[in-house]
């Protein structure tokens, strides 16, 4: 059955409730008689709320498992966290340019100071933490670093919410006066920091990980590189359509760690990853050796078409998206009720990997599996109108969607729009470069 998803709502409580307990906490003047104090006072809920949410990030990045349900999905997570990061930066900014009527009058010499670090460290700390954020924002979002470059730097936003947690425990405010909203905020911080400890400073030696070996390494095209491993104890259970995180020890490609959905059967002693050369690390996976050590921590994602409403479903893959639909192709028999139509989207049958292992399988399932080659040098980009008229109408079917963002973004608009309820439609959204 398709699930509801609620954290949005536990996201918004969590990040109201410090503004409710901020509201009760007893005060000596009212908070909103003129323009200053009210100013000063929304400076403060905006702080509250841009703390909370910074928490919350900092939570969610360490990528614990029981976020894989919460969120039905690691990948919807990532989005999450990547929104939630945005808006805790704007709600950070906007705190203290909210304060400086207070604190500096009309005096511009006094808002400059008011801003940049001076002798109050109290305040030193806010400021240390909004520098840091707003660096690291513009290195993401301007300079674009290589991943490798990006994954290092992205871990002083852990000093930077240390730094917001000093400002947060010292600054004279409701926090300092009032225990319960104190407790909230501690409890938010606590969690924030010992979870970004757990996954950026311990995760090497605390996260679970299997250990594999690399069996064979397969160019599928020059594009494509396959991946066979094996495992050199207990192997990995996951559910096709599931992703895993890997990390290569091999002299020939860089140190990181990079997920990938599973491309095999779950029934499989071995795993197999395809990957496409998409960026400077996927690039480097056709140079592996044989023999070479695997890290497997896993699995995740709730891409799984067997927990679903209907039997009759729609697979679109668009490109390398088919990885997961060769585990669920692989995980079908001809004794399951399913009905399914995989289209297969590429720009022409030279790009589509793995096509013949697919259409061999669906020769064995008795006409359950239908695959429809979409290419688009052809038959242009793919739409529900298409899909409508050549699966004989959508109407009483899942979807499922591995894809690039923007197509997955597109179809989903699309099938909301023929009336198609957006519970009915999962995605994998995944930039696996």
């Amino acid at each position: 059955m398709s699930k509801h998803n609620y954290n949005p709502l536990i996201i918004t409580a969590l990040t109201v409730a410090p503004v409710v307990l901020w509201y009760l906490s007893p005060t000596p003047t009212p908070r909103f008689f003129d323009t200053t104090t009210t100013l000063a006072n929304f400076g403060q809920i905006f702080g509250l709320a841009g703390a909370a949410l910074f928490a919350i990030n900092m939570i969610l990045s360490a990528r614990l498992k029981f976020f894989d349900k919460i969120f039905i999905g690691l990948n919807h997570m990532y989005v999450a966290h990547k929104h939630i990061g945005q808006l805790a930066l704007i709600f950070l900014l906007v705190h203290p340019l909210l304060l400086i009527q207070k604190y500096a009058g009309g005096s511009a010499a006094l808002a400059f100071a008011f801003l940049i670090p001076g002798q109050n460290w109290n305040n030193n700390w806010g400021i240390f933490a909004l520098g840091i954020m707003i660096l690291l924002i513009i290195l993401t979002l301007y300079l674009r670093p290589k991943y490798n470059i990006w994954k290092i730097t992205h871990k002083f936003m852990g000093l930077a919410f240390f730094f917001a947690s000093l400002h947060i425990y010292l600054i004279p405010s409701d926090v300092a006066r009032y225990l319960p909203l104190r407790i909230y905020m501690l409890t938010l911080a606590g969690l924030g920091l010992i979870t970004f400890f757990y996954r950026a400073v311990l995760g090497r030696l605390l996260v679970k990980r299997r250990i594999y070996t690399v069996s064979s390494v397969k160019q599928l095209n020059q594009d494509v590189t396959q991946i066979d491993l094996k495992p050199d104890g207990k192997p990995i259970l996951f559910n096709a359509g599931q992703f895993l995180f890997t990390h290569f020890i091999d002299k020939n490609i860089s140190a990181e760690i990079h997920p990938f959905s599973f491309a095999s059967a779950n029934t499989d002693n071995g795993i197999s990853i395809v990957a496409k050369n998409l960026g400077d690390y996927t690039n480097q996976l056709s140079k592996l050796s044989i023999g070479a050590k695997a890290k497997i921590e896993g699995p995740y994602g709730a891409f799984d078409f067997k927990i679903s409403k209907y039997r009759k479903q729609i697979w679109i893959a668009g490109g390398i998206g088919i990885t997961p639909f060769l585990s669920m192709v692989e995980s079908l028999t001809p004794n399951n009720d399913y009905q399914i139509d995989l289209y297969y989207c590429v720009k022409n049958k030279s790009e589509a990997v793995g096509l013949e292992k697919i259409t061999t399988r669906a020769g064995i399932l008795n006409q359950k599996l239908k695959i429809i080659l979409f290419c688009s040098d052809d038959l242009g980009f793919i739409d529900s109108e298409k899909i409508a008229k050549m699966s004989g109408g959508i109407s009483e079917r899942e979807f499922f969607i591995c894809a690039p963002p923007a197509m997955i973004t597109a179809l989903r608009k699309q099938l909301t729009q023929h009336g198609i309820d957006k519970k009915l439609i999962h995605s994998e959204e995944f930039n696996l470069n």
